[in-house]
Order: structure tokens, then C-alpha cells, then sequence
């Protein structure tokens, strides 16, 4: 669970960062409201403030947690199948 935290702490701020690229369309004037993503970092932290880049964590929880906790616990099985980091 803990690992399940910490891969939803660690990487939302990254995938609102790719949701918002993805999503931005062109202005009136033809421009795109983001050039980039240090450009998108810069103008998301000013708009909605650094607590902003996690807007959406319990949801993003609930998405990625069980996906890291699977993975997590596949690996140890295929470890002890494998017999890998055991004493002989």
C-alpha cells in the first residue's frame, strides 16, 4: 500500500502535466497555451499553485495503486519461483 502511495505522489504531478498537453487547443489567436512541458510546469504552478499538481490524487490513487501492488507482488512470486536472491 505504501509503494501504491508512493507511485501516485511520485508521478501525478507528471500526468497532469501530459493530461494538460494533450488536451490544449489553439486560441482565437492560433497559439497553443503551452510550449512544453517546463512552459506547462511554470504556468500550472502559477495558476493553481504547487498543491495543484496533485489536483485528483485519491482518484489517481485508486487508478495506479492496485497496479503497483500487483506488479509488487508478481515480482516477489516470480523471485521465490526462480529461486533469485535466496541464500544456497
Amino acid at each position: 500500500m505504501l509503494a501504491a502511495v508512493a507511485t501516485a505522489v511520485g508521478s501525478l504531478p507528471f500526468d497532469n502535466i501530459k493530461t494538460k498537453i494533450q488536451k490544449q487547443r489553439a486560441g482565437p489567436d492560433g497559439k497553443l497555451p503551452y510550449n512544453g512541458v517546463p512552459d506547462c510546469f511554470a504556468k500550472s504552478i502559477a495558476a493553481e499553485g504547487v498543491t495543484g499538481l496533485w489536483a485528483g490524487l485519491p482518484t489517481y490513487y485508486f487508478r495506479v495503486g492496485p497496479h503497483a501492488i500487483i506488479t509488487l507482488m508478481a515480482a516477489e512470486q516470480f523471485r521465490r519461483l526462480l529461486g533469485v536472491g535466496q541464500a544456497k
